[in-house]
């Protein structure tokens, strides 16, 4: 068991550290051929689609928890460099809900996943730059379906450490955002209770960054982050607490 823990691990740090690498080097992607940069993303979802196969073959159904989840408060921001004369733009609020699965891997690690709809306001403000101009600011919004595949990790009965990876699909119309269609990660801490009949209740701390990967170039890329309480309620579909 220890061996297949630590073979998990090193794969999910391998993928953690493609994605930095690739982060890194952004401004070159630019100038990457469209075959090119397709090879490299499809190779990248192929490392996470693999990631999830091997943490999920060895499951007992009964074990499975399935449960609702939201995130209704929290702050977001736009990552960008700063353009001289360039508008600004800054997080207005965002809330999320979604449907997740909870697989137990072993009595500490779990893997979860689900699908998740998010909706970010964007405050967009004129520059100050010159002297005796208004500044006018107006709001756009940005809606993702998102896919979270990550690792859970329970310690001390009732705390947990998570993180992993999203798979976003942008869907806003006419948004003044960059797409956020890619890969991006996420990081969380959290607390949880487990009832005798088979239900779960936790609240869940955590950070993403979203088009850590963007599925589409720019040369100025727009990257989407957000700081947020989840909560949510599972139930295990045996009828009884792991």
């Amino acid at each position: 068991m220890k061996i297949i823990k630590n073979l998990l691990f090193t794969v999910f740090c391998a993928v953690i550290c493609f994605a930095c690498k690739s982060n890194n080097e952004n401004e070159t992607l630019s100038s990457l051929k469209g075959t090119q940069w397709k090879r490299q993303m499809k190779k990248t979802f192929l490392l996470m689609m693999l990631f999830v196969f091997a943490l999920t073959k060895p499951v007992n159904a009964q074990n499975v928890k399935i449960g609702i989840t939201a995130t209704p408060l929290g702050e977001n921001d736009i990552l960008m460099k700063n353009l001289m004369g360039g508008p600004s733009y800054s997080g207005a609020g965002f809330y999320t809900f979604g449907i997740s699965s909870q697989i137990p891997i072993s009595s500490l690690l779990d893997i979860e996943t689900g699908i998740d709809y998010s909706r970010h306001t964007i405050k967009i403000s004129s520059s100050d730059l010159y002297p005796n101009t208004t500044i006018q600011s107006y709001k756009s919004n940005v809606k993702l379906a998102s896919i979270p595949v990550t690792l859970k990790l329970n310690f001390l009965k009732y705390f947990f450490v998570n993180g992993g990876f999203l798979l976003d699909i942008d869907a806003s119309n006419s948004s003044l955002i960059d797409k956020q269609t890619g890969i991006g990660a996420l990081a969380g801490i959290g607390i949880k209770y487990d009832f005798n009949f088979g239900g779960t209740l936790f609240i869940n701390p955590e950070f993403k960054y979203h088009s850590l990967l963007p599925f589409s170039s720019s040369q100025n890329r727009q990257r989407l982050i957000e700081t947020g309480i989840r909560i949510g309620i599972m139930f295990n579909l045996s009828g009884k607490t792991k």
